[in-house]
């Protein structure tokens, strides 16, 4: 599903992720949008290494570090929330539809989006 935006809060984000080296902050953002745009994470260190962006090896030892954010398995709390939200929003309809009108144009994301704030 198409999924323009996505929430971040930061304060939540920068507390709970203080612990996290540059690189694992990065991996960890990529599994989150990975998990915004497909609502789900598969269950395979390959493919997950190669969402995060990571060698194989680099991403076994970052694992168990990026899966404490999780819970059974690779499910996100937060994220999954947020989506059942927005799923329940009757704003979501008019998101969900969001298309440019022609191939060159680009509309103004802050314009399209600023009833959402």
């Amino acid at each position: 599903m198409n999924r323009p935006w996505m929430p971040l809060y930061v304060g939540d984000y920068l507390g709970d992720t203080g612990h996290l080296t540059t690189t694992q902050h990065g991996a960890y953002l990529l599994l989150l949008m990975h998990y915004w745009r497909k609502g789900e994470l598969p269950d395979d260190d390959r493919q997950l290494s190669k969402i995060a962006k990571l060698p194989l090896r680099t991403w076994c030892e970052y694992r168990a570090t990026l899966q404490d954010f999780f819970y059974d398995g690779w499910k996100h709390k937060r994220i999954d929330a947020e989506l059942e939200r927005m799923r329940r929003s009757p704003q979501w309809s008019s998101v969900r539809s969001w298309q440019p009108t022609s191939p060159g144009e680009r509309r103004d994301v802050r314009t399209t989006f600023s009833r959402y704030r």
